[in-house]
């Protein structure tokens, strides 16, 4: 009875306030994914839990505490009396009087918990959002000092750096591009995922758009005396993703990039763009003037459905 008593004020004191924190504060940011040991765990939930602990044992001790309980049984004081002695060595007490007794202190430890893990929760969630407005604080803001001390020591650094965590909320649209170094090739792309081990090391990331520097190329038109812009020695890498494992990565380099709206875009750059994917040897033609007044009366035609038939982007 005694280990059945100890196990459930682990997890209901220890270990569920934890978890719970950890589900709030990833409605906003991702908790650092590693594993960690069993004495790393309680000190971490013990951390989190010990302001609701205190704000819960001061709500029931307002009216709160005193409501009339749900179940019929002896005082709450007694009960726990009770209770503690059945844990102690000596002559087993009457079924009679202990079963009450259980039973009364299962119904307070049980709205004690309620009230502890609702208030676990509200502190992740709150610990959550002001880690997502980071980028937004002043340098010597309190708040700044707050997140930067305590609470993204619990947030992947690759989460700082591979997402806009670290820019204002106002530039939250932006891509993340990376320049990889990966067995002496230069590999670019967007950075759509990463994946990280049971430590919170990098494994690998993938990128969409990848392309690869032709630095062979680069060489042989520099020794033939050919100067060709840099930019056109990128080429498309085919496929829909490219994965890089992170122990074969030398650096990277990492652009946050705010991507251009469709009327930002003047032809020359829609044509640089192509040139750099396809390659110089592409040969890009150009629409005739009809068929871009039958493309244009097209859009004209799609914007005008009405709002019940939007039009899929």
């Amino acid at each position: 009875m005694s280990a059945l008593v100890a196990s459930f004020l682990l997890i209901g004191y220890l270990l569920a306030p934890g978890i719970i924190y950890r589900l709030a504060f990833s409605a906003y940011i991702p908790a650092k994914r590693y594993q960690r040991s069993r004495t790393e765990e309680i000190v971490f939930s013990l951390l989190v839990t010990l302001l609701p602990f205190l704000l819960a044992w001061l709500l029931l001790h307002t009216p709160l505490g005193h409501l009339n309980p749900l179940v019929n049984g002896p005082p709450k004081q007694e009960a726990y009396q009770t209770i503690f002695r059945s844990l102690l060595p000596g002559p087993d007490l009457a079924k009679d009087r202990l079963a009450p007794a259980y039973l009364r202190g299962f119904y307070e430890q049980v709205r004690f918990l309620g009230v502890l893990w609702a208030l676990c929760g509200i502190e992740g969630w709150l610990c959550g959002r002001l880690v997502f407005f980071y980028g937004d604080y002043d340098p010597h803001s309190p708040r700044k000092w707050f997140c930067d001390r305590f609470l993204l020591t619990y947030v992947s650094e690759w989460e700082i750096l591979f997402t806009s965590l670290a820019l204002p909320t106002s530039q939250s649209d932006v891509e993340i591009e990376v320049d990889a170094l990966s067995l002496d090739t230069l590999y670019r792309g967007k950075l759509v995922d990463w994946f990280l081990d049971a430590d919170g090391k990098l494994e690998g990331i993938f990128l969409e758009a990848a392309a690869r520097y032709q630095k062979a190329d680069l060489i042989r038109d520099r020794i033939a005396g050919i100067d060709k812009p840099k930019e056109s020695y990128w080429r498309a890498i085919p496929g829909a993703k490219l994965y890089l494992v992170a122990s074969t990565i030398a650096n990277y380099n990492i652009r946050y990039v705010r991507p251009l709206k469709p009327h930002e875009l003047s032809e020359a750059d829609t044509l640089e763009q192509l040139r750099a994917g396809l390659g110089d040897d592409a040969i890009i033609t150009a629409l005739p003037p009809e068929a871009l007044e039958a493309l244009e009366a097209l859009e004209d035609e799609s914007t005008s459905f009405p709002s019940h038939h939007p039009r899929k982007q």
